[in-house]
């Protein structure tokens, strides 16, 4: 089975950094976008926020770094154990130059 997702989007909140038990860095952001697609033929606006987490170096990267517009790629898996909603883990962040 495959999982993965590559997004364009806003960095529209940018959370402080914290650290698991290990060490690792890790980064929570909340992401923005908005595009128009086709859907059956037809023009649809397509809006939504989506929570993203950086684990690792690249966390110490981005943080910060509010408003800025990012093609991410990763995978979906639930934010925690008690939380089971999805989150985006990111792999790859870069700055999206339009």
């Amino acid at each position: 089975m495959d999982n993965s997702l590559t997004l364009t989007a806003r960095i529209e909140k940018c959370g402080i950094i914290r650290y698991t038990p290990a060490g690792v860095p890790v980064l929570d952001l909340m992401l923005k976008h908005e595009s128009w697609q086709n859907e059956n033929g037809e023009k649809c606006l397509a809006k939504l926020e989506m929570a993203a987490r950086i684990v690792g170096k690249e966390a110490l990267v981005w943080q910060g770094r509010q408003d800025w517009a990012v093609q991410v790629s990763g995978f979906l898996a639930a934010a925690s154990l008690r939380y089971p909603k999805p989150i985006l883990r990111i792999q790859n962040i870069q700055e999206y130059k339009g």
